[in-house]
């Protein structure tokens, strides 16, 4: 019988066996942990793995899961059957989102596999969805997810950055959150800036002015002389970004995703 096994236990190596079954070489990583009991079986398609102590051996390893074999076939072919399926999904639904100002490539990967969240990675948009439910409304909703987490990772940075040119009696609190309106506001009565997490599709420069741009109202509640006065000195180029900004305004709609036809499609 397969027991449970303690994840809370120390992790120690890496190492792999493999079974060959009905004719196909499967591959199995093995994951030991100091002191762990048993072993468990894991995963499915290239991603079978079991879990067990330091002291049983590969050859023990193998004799154990011999009344498996036809489940780990099962799931070694399942596994791969919804990676196939996925791939010929997404050769079918092929699209870019913006970030940092320029279209980026939009992948998904098997949430059911691979227990990632949303990240940027190789010049990629990596986004966990279940291939069952591969559609534009669920990566909209997993690319939200990914700006609102990247916008809480970098523009406190620019916060930070540009709070250092003013001297307020109160630190202001900063809130990200998406807003579909609005690029920023700021109340200068509760000392209150809050900033659209989907500013992160902006180029940096934009970016920056906005959070520049929030910061003086502070200082200038309303768009008057001394408000702009501030401004230009330290983005002479103000009205070029204001004008850019409006450019930019169509990013602040949920439909941001721009689609594009798979070469392989027709």
């Amino acid at each position: 019988m397969i027991n449970k096994c303690n994840y809370m236990r120390k992790f120690t190596f890496e190492e792999f066996i493999y079974l060959k079954i009905k004719g196909v070489e499967i591959p199995i990583e093995i994951k030991r942990f100091s002191f762990s009991s048993g072993l468990k079986l894991l995963g499915k398609g290239n991603d079978i793995r079991v879990t067990t102590s330091d002291y049983i051996t590969k050859k023990r390893i193998k004799e154990i899961l011999k009344p498996y074999k036809e489940k780990i076939y099962e799931r070694y072919m399942e596994g791969l059957y919804e990676e196939f399926e996925l791939q010929e999904k997404k050769d079918n639904l092929e699209i870019k989102a913006y970030l940092e100002g320029e279209l980026t490539p939009v992948e998904c990967f098997d949430s059911r596999i691979y227990k990632y969240s949303a990240r940027y990675m190789n010049h990629k948009i990596l986004l966990p969805v279940n291939p069952e439910e591969l559609n534009y409304e669920n990566i909209y909703q997993q690319l939200d997810i990914f700006y609102d987490f990247t916008a809480k990772r970098f523009l406190p940075e620019a916060f930070e950055q540009y709070l250092v040119c003013f001297s307020y009696k109160e630190k202001p609190t900063l809130r990200i959150k998406k807003m579909i309106r609005q690029w920023g506001n700021c109340k200068s009565s509760t000392k209150v800036i809050t900033l659209n997490s989907h500013l992160i599709k902006l180029p940096p420069e934009l970016r920056s002015y906005v959070v520049f741009h929030e910061l003086v109202h502070l200082i200038h509640p309303n768009h008057g002389k001394e408000f702009y006065s501030i401004i230009e000195h330290k983005f002479p180029l103000r009205l070029e970004l204001d004008k850019e900004l409006k450019k930019w305004s169509f990013v602040l709609r949920d439909n941001y995703v721009e689609e594009y036809p798979s070469e392989k499609s027709g």
